[in-house]
């Protein structure tokens, strides 16, 4: 699994040109399931997400977690994020998991990050969304599990 984080002032995900889901300050989460994954890859990258000290606080810069705050959170689905780009000049996906099993793994995930995390909302799985954000810092982290 891999998890592409974004700190952000907002963000929103539109899809059909309406606005379908969006956040105030909080983490833009892009995740990507890839075929390997499992339950566990799925437990393990929560946990991450939840106690990386990834979000300002008292102590200065990156010193909370997720779970120590209220900043609200967005999910959305990227299955590029598996790109192999290191040959040719053509991105290949073979690593991303086939889209039953992704669409599987991603709502697991959702729902178990939601039972961690109240302030959540996402993406929709599969659809052409366009993504608006103003990143805060800018601070991009990247995790795999």
């Amino acid at each position: 699994m891999i998890s592409l984080v974004q700190r952000v002032l907002e963000a929103k995900v539109h899809i059909d040109n309406k606005e379908f889901s969006s956040i105030g300050s909080g983490l833009l989460v892009l995740i990507c399931v890839e075929d390997s994954d499992t339950n566990e890859s799925i437990a393990k990258m929560i946990e991450k997400l939840l106690n990386f000290k990834m979000i300002d606080g008292s102590k200065g810069i990156t010193s909370c977690s997720l779970k120590d705050t209220k900043e609200e959170v967005l999910i959305v689905s990227q299955f590029t994020l598996s790109a192999i780009t290191n040959k040719g000049n053509k991105p290949t996906f073979h690593k991303a998991a086939k889209p039953d099993k992704a669409k599987l793994m991603y709502d697991k995930f959702v729902d178990l990050f939601k039972k961690e995390h109240q302030f959540v909302k996402e993406g929709k799985f599969g659809a052409s969304m366009n993504i608006s954000l103003i990143n805060k810092g800018p601070v991009t982290f990247n995790f795999k599990t």
